[in-house]
């Protein structure tokens, strides 16, 4: 009987030199969707080149310097999102609603009235990015199984060093990665005796045999921002700020891997990761208004240098000729590092309509190859093997953004909006799973496009001002279970499921100037 041991002390040496994150993992922190002010967020973040916005704090602080009077904001966003999915032809859909304060903030301005030289001060509080998600995807009948990768990555491990007998801890031996002790355990893989090749591992799945798979997601977590920035005019021609953020980051997984056999039985591998982390960047910006009708944009952010915790734990389930659990250790396996995000550059130019209207156009880029991960001494070695895959299969971003603000009266706005961003990871792109990794996860998702559409509606009275807007967020991505590189029969190519998440944003800005 295979049985499962493990002790506290154990563990917390294992885990402290196994690291299990990757690139995918690290796009999760550095990615953000569009928010902020209502006003913002219905012209399509496009003000770079604008300012007089509480979010100029975190995009260009330069916009500070617009600012010639104090103001305090405060924004709630409703969020609906749909995941659909198609896999093999079968459908899915699932959704997810949430609610929360976006943005407030608090900017304070100092010589309003002088045309040579005024400053402003700004703090402001956002939610840069809600990971609430879920999605359920049906495949059809498929030759391709998780049993075949799981054997083939167990390739070259010896069953002694799986199995519990003599009071063996597979858990504490960095030469076995969790996924495939799960898979021992669960009786998935079986050692290949007719093979000259030691060590050698087969699925305990026919060669003809089918699988039905199913896979489910459930995401929920934050990255908050708190923003510190300042920003100056000088003589209305040139504006330039300065801001730091400093970031706050929780998230949490749990996912659910289903596999119905041909010939009866079957298997689920359970997931649930939780994150955590704290970081900081700093924002530098400019303005230039040559003439009264045309302004100049631009703004850089460093790398975002962030200290984050992980904790994995999972659960098989099978149903075969045995049936039972196994189980990774009740402590989870556990790992520190750190993760620097890309930097980033926004160029921006802007028309100013009389005083009616104005257009506003942004390109930003940001290069997912170099975000890098460290350990807890900051040291990128024991991570050298991962961040090759992240410099050979992630990729830079272009963002496009466009906005434009028309007035119907003098207290009364049209806005629209559009945003095109293009994918971070590669076309040909995987998750190589480490071979001493206690994360059992092997599923990752290759993006595609994202593209925002926004609308709004601003109202001011007296000193007061009230914005609504509507974000349409459209976003493609390629599913996969795992890494085919494993298996080795093109019959059991892994086929993606295709996904489109669909973030409906409901945006609401009351601010007031003194």
């Amino acid at each position: 009987m295979k049985t499962t041991l493990i002790s506290i002390i154990s563990l917390l040496v294992f885990s402290a030199t196994a690291f299990s994150q990757d690139g995918f993992d690290a796009l999760k922190a550095s990615q953000y969707p569009l928010k902020g002010t209502a006003r913002y967020m219905s012209m399509g973040g496009a003000f770079t080149a604008l300012g007089g916005d509480a979010s100029s704090i975190s995009l260009n602080p330069a916009g500070l310097g617009v600012y010639r009077s104090s103001e305090v904001t405060a924004t709630l966003n409703l969020q609906d999102n749909t995941t659909s999915s198609l896999w093999n032809g079968q459908s899915g859909n699932d959704n997810n609603f949430t609610a929360h304060f976006n943005n407030f903030s608090v900017v304070t301005a100092f010589d309003g009235n002088n045309p040579n030289f005024s400053s402003a001060f700004g703090f402001s509080y956002e939610r840069i990015k809600s990971f609430n998600r879920s999605g359920v995807m049906n495949g059809t009948s498929q030759f391709s199984s998780i049993t075949d990768y799981m054997a083939g990555y167990t390739n070259g491990i010896q069953e002694s060093d799986l199995s519990t007998a003599n009071s063996n801890d597979p858990y504490n031996n960095t030469n076995v990665p969790w996924i495939s002790e799960l898979a021992y355990q669960s009786y998935l893989i079986n050692p290949n005796t007719s093979t000259t090749t030691p060590n050698q591992w087969n699925s305990l799945l026919g060669a003809s045999e089918h699988v039905t798979p199913q896979y489910a997601f459930t995401e929920n977590g934050y990255v908050d921002q708190y923003n510190l920035g300042y920003g100056v005019n000088i003589n209305n021609f040139v504006y330039l700020g300065a801001s730091m953020g400093f970031q706050d980051l929780s998230y949490s997984t749990s996912t659910n891997y289903l596999e119905s056999f041909g010939n009866g039985g079957s298997m689920n591998l359970q997931n649930q990761i939780y994150t955590s982390g704290s970081g900081f960047d700093v924002k530098i910006g400019a303005i230039v208004r040559p003439t009264n009708f045309l302004r100049l944009g631009i703004s850089y952010h460093s790398p975002m240098f962030y200290s984050m915790t992980d904790n994995y734990y999972a659960d098989i389930n099978y149903n075969t000729q045995y049936k039972g659990t196994a189980y990774t250790p009740s402590e989870g396996g556990y790992s520190k590092y750190k993760l620097q995000t890309p930097s980033v550059l926004t160029l921006g130019v802007a028309g100013i309509i009389g005083q009616k209207g104005l257009i506003s156009f942004d390109y930003e880029y940001a290069d997912y190859s170099t975000m890098k991960l460290r350990d807890d001494n900051n040291s990128a070695f024991a991570f050298n093997t991962e961040n090759q895959d992240i410099s050979n299969m992630m990729q830079g971003v272009s963002t496009y953004k466009i906005g434009g603000e028309y007035r119907i009266t003098n207290s009364l706005a049209l806005r629209l909006g559009y945003n095109y961003i293009t994918p971070a990871t590669k076309s040909n792109a995987v998750r190589n799973l480490p071979n001493n990794t206690v994360r059992t996860d092997p599923q990752y998702f290759l993006q595609g496009t994202t593209q925002n559409y926004t609308a709004g509606i601003g109202y001011n009275y007296k000193n007061w001002n009230f914005d609504v807007a509507y974000v349409l967020m459209d976003q493609k991505e390629s599913f996969y279970p795992y890494n085919d590189t494993w298996i080795y029969s093109a019959a059991n190519t892994v086929r993606p499921a295709s996904l489109i998440t669909k973030t409906n944003n409901f945006v609401m800005t009351v601010g007031v100037r003194f």
